[in-house]
């Protein structure tokens, strides 16, 4: 009887240790600080008309993309996050915080509040019209602060974001630098000619 009664209480004992250790275990997920870095309002390929979003659950992430789907999100390192439920795809945050490079080629963008007091620099991606003429077609490509250009005539150049609204293109050994509007849809560029963005051109003719 002694023995029934010493194994039972050291059998209790194992199961106490053992829910404690668990309790230890999930008290150790975030709420993380890192989380707000990647928490909030997303568009995918900095399209305004894709929203994506992330929120934090605790343990884990959610992340919802462009068409509804959603995934678990998990922490991989400070800046990096897998969503198993999209083939284990991986996203890496820029050192701004203001996108997420996915490893399978797309990225999401911080979407621009519209707000003059935004923290986040504009997302420059997509269709502009040189000098508003939608027969002279130009894009953009943003990630991060780096850019990749496209004029009318077809000739490409690299450029960087340098400012909130101010950026620097490098064409074939020529920079010129210019200022984006402050409704970020307008570039003026140092050589005396503009740029506006498709959407605004659209607009005017609605």
């Amino acid at each position: 009887m002694t023995f029934f009664r010493y194994t039972l209480g050291l059998l209790l004992s194992v199961a106490i240790s053992l829910t404690l250790s668990v309790r230890s275990a999930v008290a150790q997920f975030p709420p993380s600080p890192q989380s707000a870095a990647f928490t909030g309002a997303w568009c995918a390929q900095g399209d305004p008309s894709k929203h994506a979003s992330i929120a934090d659950n605790g343990g884990f992430l959610t992340l919802t993309n462009e068409t509804g789907d959603t995934s678990p999100g998990q922490y991989q390192g400070k800046t990096s996050i897998v969503a198993p439920g999209w083939q284990f795809v991986t996203g890496t945050l820029s050192p701004d915080g203001s996108q997420i490079n996915w490893s399978n080629g797309t990225f999401w963008a911080r979407c621009n509040s519209g707000g003059g007091g935004g923290g986040h620099r504009l997302n420059l991606t997509g269709t502009w019209y040189a000098q508003g003429d939608r027969s002279q077609s130009c894009s953009i490509h943003q990630r991060g602060n780096n850019l990749q250009l496209s004029n009318e005539s077809g000739g490409n150049a690299s450029g960087q974001m340098n400012g909130k609204r101010t950026l620097t293109t490098n064409w074939n050994g020529t920079t010129i630098g210019g200022t984006v509007s402050d409704n970020g849809n307008r570039i003026n560029w140092d050589n005396g000619t503009y740029w506006i963005r498709f959407r605004v051109y659209a607009s005017q003719n609605n």
